[in-house]
């Protein structure tokens, strides 16, 4: 049994968002060139980052990051993938895996542009 039960909490709270999974790449005369990129529609709560955290890592984080519960975990992850959420592009900076204690896999997203 686990510890701790997020499943009511984030049903609540879901929302849908684009994952942007890079696939591989390679170097062509010294210039990298990217792979394909597949996009996956994934659900997730996205909830704003704490004050506590932000202030915690010491201006590490803005109010314009946030954090992603999921009861899945999303493979690769700290790799070249970023979320797409209402009109902003979040690169994967942190995942947190819980799953030995609870249900939920906690990623930090920090936003980085907004989609053209």
């Amino acid at each position: 049994m686990k510890l701790y039960n997020f499943t009511r909490l984030i049903s609540k709270y879901k929302t849908t968002f684009e994952i942007v999974d890079k696939k591989g790449g390679y170097y062509n005369g010294g210039i990298w060139e990217p792979g394909e990129s597949e996009t996956i529609k994934k659900q997730g709560a996205i909830v704003p980052m704490s004050e506590r955290k932000l202030y915690q890592q010491g201006g590490t984080y803005t109010t314009q990051d946030r954090e992603l519960y999921m009861f899945e975990k999303i493979p690769e992850s700290l790799s070249d993938n970023y979320v797409i959420y209402k009109g902003n592009r979040y690169k994967i900076e942190e995942e947190t895996d819980y799953s030995e204690y609870s249900d939920v896999y906690v990623y930090v997203l920090r936003r980085v542009s907004t989609v053209d």
